[in-house]
């Protein structure tokens, strides 16, 4: 066994009403005033109030910002950064999904490295100071960026999605609490739960895998599995909710130390140059590359390893390794074709107004991106392209 290291120092608190307990967390975590980071749907749909009536409550000050676009920007996090400033707060509550917690983490590390702007901050590890608590409050079932080292955020003039990796960025607390993620549309659940599978399955394909990750992916797609059909069907279903939100975090913390591949390679091409939502760019971009690695003879055998945990129900007990690889490929076709028939999610670029005449340049900047690293083999232009055309 090569050596590794496995960083998951979030504090986790999870359950029924878990949000109740902000107060107190405020408190362990020394944060008098934190400035409240959410966006304005989750503000009208009346989400937010599961925060703010404890702080309230509690006679806790604090600030809010409630302008975090669906697909952050640089400009938000240095809006955000500003404002926590002339708020005088000493700590943030980042409630929403990828964008906003992503945001969070960017104003954070702008401010501790003495207000420089977050693009210049870019790469790994260039964030060395510690950053304000950061107290991070899910609302999908996706992104896991309430365990993980990693912000993505779009630099709107270049068209492109920028990647900061530091274990400064890990948040302090995650705090799951399944009321918050009821009200989330079928379509919505559907992406973002695929991103969370995306995620898992990335980390355990992963050249930077290791016996730990691979134990979170393992659980993390069993919980995934089982409870996102029934999410998208019955959102109201709280421990449904609850189990596949500890899915997405789980499969946060396998990736956040594996890290993904060129799902995500080309998945941050698209969401940058295409506009392409990022969980909606997993969901039909997983199952292609899966695919694809598999015709090259990249990952053989680890793909079936894991559909157990996909389907326990057509285990691989009796396949050789290559038909356990090629059953778990059909699963991932399959599934995806049940939640566009069911639910209306788009699975081909076409549907989504992605023009063929894109493709060349989502490929391009696909090959550069820092997630492609750790795919286990190098992918060419020509092959990204061969990988988009499939999935148009």
């Amino acid at each position: 066994m090569n050596s590794f290291e496995f960083h998951c120092p979030t504090k986790i608190v999870c359950g029924k009403n878990a949000l109740r307990k902000l107060p107190q967390i405020l408190e362990e975590s020394n944060v008098t005033k934190p400035l409240l980071v959410t966006d304005a749907n989750l503000l009208a749909l009346g989400v937010c109030e599961h925060a703010i009536a404890p702080l309230e409550e509690n006679g806790i000050a604090f600030a809010q910002f409630s302008d975090v676009p669906p697909d952050s920007s640089l400009d938000v996090v240095n809006r955000v950064a500003n404002l926590y400033k002339e708020a005088g707060c000493d700590g943030f509550i980042a409630l929403g999904g990828g964008s906003v917690i992503d945001t969070t983490k960017g104003a954070a590390a702008s401010i501790a490295m003495d207000g420089k702007e977050f693009e210049k901050l870019q790469g790994a590890e260039i964030i060395t100071c510690d950053l304000d608590p950061i107290i991070a409050v899910p609302t999908t079932a996706g992104t896991g960026s309430e365990v993980t080292l990693v912000a993505v955020v779009k630099d709107q003039e270049a068209h492109a999605k920028l990647s900061f990796t530091s274990y400064k960025l890990v948040p302090h607390v995650a705090v799951i609490d399944p009321q918050l993620t009821t009200s989330l549309p079928a379509r919505l659940t559907a992406t973002t739960g695929i991103d969370a599978l995306t995620h898992a399955v990335e980390a355990y394909t992963s050249v930077q895998k290791n016996p730990v990750s691979d134990a979170f992916a393992h659980e993390a797609i069993r919980l995934i599995s089982q409870n996102l059909i029934e999410c998208c069907q019955n959102g109201k279903n709280a421990d449904a909710r609850c189990e596949l939100a500890l899915g997405s975090l789980m499969a946060g913390a396998s990736f956040s130390n594996a890290m993904v591949g060129i799902v995500h390679a080309l998945g941050h091409s698209l969401g940058g140059l295409c506009g392409i939502p990022h969980g909606q760019a997993m969901m039909l971009l997983l199952p292609h590359c899966v695919r694809w690695n598999l015709d090259h003879g990249y990952h053989t055998g680890l793909y079936g390893q894991l559909l157990g945990d996909l389907r326990p129900d057509k285990a691989s007990r009796g396949l050789t390794p290559r038909q356990a690889d090629e059953a778990f490929c059909s699963e991932l076709f399959a599934q995806n074709e049940f939640l566009n028939r069911s639910f209306g999610v788009p699975i081909t670029l076409k549907e989504l107004g992605v023009t063929t005449d894109q493709l060349a340049d989502v490929a391009r900047q696909a090959r550069y991106d820092g997630s492609a690293l750790y795919n286990c083999q190098e992918f060419s232009l020509e092959e990204a392209q061969e990988i988009l055309e499939a999935a148009f």
